[in-house]
């Protein structure tokens, strides 16, 4: 088994914050010495999100974070993109068991699973009930995750809640 550490552009770490996937296709070609099974920390410009599995030509998703987790792997990666002009692909890059154990272990216990209350609630002026309901998905379908933001509350503490816009907690503050 090898592992490595698969580095995303910005478009893709942003297309993978925004969707609930079982896994990712590289547009990079897996390094030839890549096979079934071998572990993978998916990473994006604040640090590793995610940890999984390749799976053919893909990797499969195990465990996602709340938050990117900045790891040395990761800062040294786009350091090194953004002196050249930033990463305009996706980079593989081969760790080593040592550096893979250090890697994991950085990183925060996996939370227990719980129920979230997740709402969008959008004024829409229509004639009837089912042309606002056409309205509002074509609306959402126009924007989505990169431009609305989404409430989120721990289920039954609704005003523990927040907004969040891609995967991250949001400011709902018209100003900003």
């Amino acid at each position: 088994m090898r592992y490595w550490l698969l580095a995303l552009n910005d478009d893709e770490y942003s297309e993978q914050q925004a969707y609930e996937v079982e896994a990712v296709e590289p547009a990079a070609a897996l390094p030839e010495n890549a096979a079934d099974g071998d572990e993978v920390a998916l990473a994006g410009p604040e640090g590793v999100f995610a940890l999984g599995e390749v799976v053919g030509a893909a990797v499969a998703y195990r465990r996602r974070l709340e938050a990117p987790a900045p790891t040395a792997e990761t800062e040294r990666v786009y350091s090194a993109a953004n002196d050249a002009e930033g990463l305009g692909k996706e980079a593989w890059t081969p760790l080593n068991p040592e550096v893979w154990e250090d890697l994991v272990r950085t990183l925060p216990i996996p939370e227990r699973r719980s129920d979230w209350l997740v709402t969008l609630s959008l004024p829409i002026e229509a004639v009837d009930k089912a042309e606002a309901v056409r309205q509002f998905w074509s609306y959402i379908r126009s924007l989505g995750p990169k431009e609305l933001p989404t409430f989120v509350a721990p289920y039954g503490r609704e005003l523990e809640g927040t907004s969040f816009l891609l995967g991250v907690e949001h400011e709902q503050d018209p100003e900003e």
